[in-house]
Order: C-alpha cells, then structure tokens, then sequence
C-alpha cells in the first residue's frame, strides 16, 4: 500500500520522523508529498475562503497550509489503495495486518470517527472507486461554494460508503495498550516545537476566548491553547517520551541528520528545548 505523507515546511522533519515510523514497522512505499510543490493550492494562497461559516485567508505561512493535500491521492493515482496521514502522526505498532482486515470490507474510504464525526487526517482511499476530483474541491472552496469544515470532515462526500475504522488507528495525543498510529493532534502541543511562539491562527470564537481569559485572571483551569502564544510541553509523558525516542531513533538510522536538525532549529521548525532531549545521546 502506497503511503503518503502530506506535510509543509514548517512540519518537514517530522514528516520525515513519520515516514521512519512507517518503513519500521513493515512499510516500503512511503513518500512524503510538499503544499509547497503543488501548484493547485500555490495559486490559492492568500485566497479567502469559508471556515466554520466565517471567512478567512489561506496563508502559505501557517502550521497546517498542508491539509487540502488530504484529498489529492485520486489525481495521483488511479488503482489500489493510498493511505494519506498528517505529518504529525507516528506509527506506534505494526500495522499492516490489522489494515489487511480492514480492507476486505467494500467500502470507499475508510477512516475513524470522533465525536459522530469523522475524521480526515488519516484515510485509506480505494483508488478503483470514483472518489473525487481535487482540482474541483479545491476550485469550489476558493469560490466560497462550500466550507472547509465540511471538507475535512468528509460532510461533501455524501455518495461515498466510508467505513469506520476503531480509534486505535488514530489516537489522539494518548498510547493505549492497542494503539496503531498516534496523531499528536493539539498542535500547541507537539513535542518537537516545545517553546516556540505559535505561527497559526487558532479559530475560536470570541465569547470562548473571552470566558478562558477570565478563568485565566481567577486563576481556574483555562484552556492554554487561547492563554499562551506559544507551544509548551505535552502534558501525556508517554507521548512525549515516545517521541523523543522516534525523533532519536529516525537520527541514529538516518532517515534525519544533525544538518537537518540546525536547520529546523534556526528556522524554528523544531525547538533547542526538544532536541536536548536526545542529541545529547548523540
């Protein structure tokens, strides 16, 4: 099964860290795919779109410029079966024969569901069905004829039979005894930008921010994604500890470089305070 991960510049290392994760645990054809060498979405940056009802901008420059890349494995391929993924989600334990069952249902599309919803940072697409046209999804959202909500969560794919796949193949930001692939999914807390300032805009609205703020100033629990403008450390030590140890392992056998890591470090693509964790193995 052809993988692909989908990734900008800002999330290149760990996209490459993802693609070590993969190839370990028994995958061969795993290829990492740039918003920045597409130039469908290229043209669109800066572009307003609709977000959640509200109208926004498309900027090359924020964290997530990659995620309209989610739907682009129908123009790339016509037959068999593509898993496309986040850069920010990581294999945790051999895959591929608990895919194997998956696929033997008839289905679309497959992929998990959260909250009745489902979900689009990792999905196994059946090529040999007529999934979508991305040049026209891409066209339309430009046009402000749909939503980008109603894009990510697969609500514009009414004809498609999407099969539901258990959480273990998405879990976000734990390691459960049965976890397959873990998705660092709060981006304020991905490991590798420990103590960054954040460079994407979060899309609360403005009574949420005004009620965190208060709980803020009384000193309750407020959420730090509208508190803080910056990442900070993740609070699961089983995820942090697991991806110390990839970013650690995917150096030692060189699917990264220390060249590569100075450069993610003086672009701050990844923090002095993560690589610490582990360069001092080194």
């Amino acid at each position: 099964m052809k993988v692909l991960i989908q990734c900008n510049k800002f999330q290149a290392l760990a996209a490459k860290v993802s693609r070590y994760s993969f190839i370990k645990n028994g995958f061969r054809d795993v290829e990492i795919i740039y918003v920045e060498d597409c130039d469908i979405l290229k043209r669109n940056f800066e572009k307003k779109y609709i977000r959640n009802g509200k109208i926004t901008k498309y900027h090359a420059n924020d964290l997530q410029s990659f995620t309209l890349l989610r739907f682009i494995p129908p123009l790339l391929f016509k037959k068999g079966y593509c898993m496309i993924v986040d850069p920010d989600i990581f294999v945790v334990a051999n895959p591929l024969k608990a895919i194997r069952e998956e696929i033997k249902y008839e289905a679309d599309l497959f992929c998990t569901k959260i909250d009745n919803k489902f979900r689009s940072e990792i999905m196994i697409c059946n090529l040999n069905k007529n999934l979508w046209d991305f040049e026209k999804i891409v066209e339309d959202l430009f046009k402000l004829k749909i939503d980008y909500v109603d894009l990510i969560n697969l609500n514009f794919a009414k004809n498609l039979k999407i099969k539901k796949l258990d959480k273990k193949f998405n879990e976000h930001d734990h390691i459960k005894q049965d976890t397959i692939f873990l998705h660092t999914s709060n981006r304020q807390t991905q490991p590798w930008k420990e103590g960054l300032k954040i460079n994407f805009k979060n899309h609360f609205s403005i009574i949420y921010i005004i009620k965190n703020y208060i709980k803020y100033f009384l000193k309750l629990n407020a959420d730090k994604r509208v508190t803080k403008g910056y990442f900070y450390k993740h609070p699961n030590p089983d995820v942090h500890n697991f991806v110390v140890n990839v970013f650690n392992s995917a150096l030692i056998n060189k699917f990264i470089s220390i060249e590569e890591i100075n450069y993610a470090l003086k672009q701050k693509y990844v923090s002095k305070e993560f690589t610490n964790y582990f360069l001092k193995k080194n």
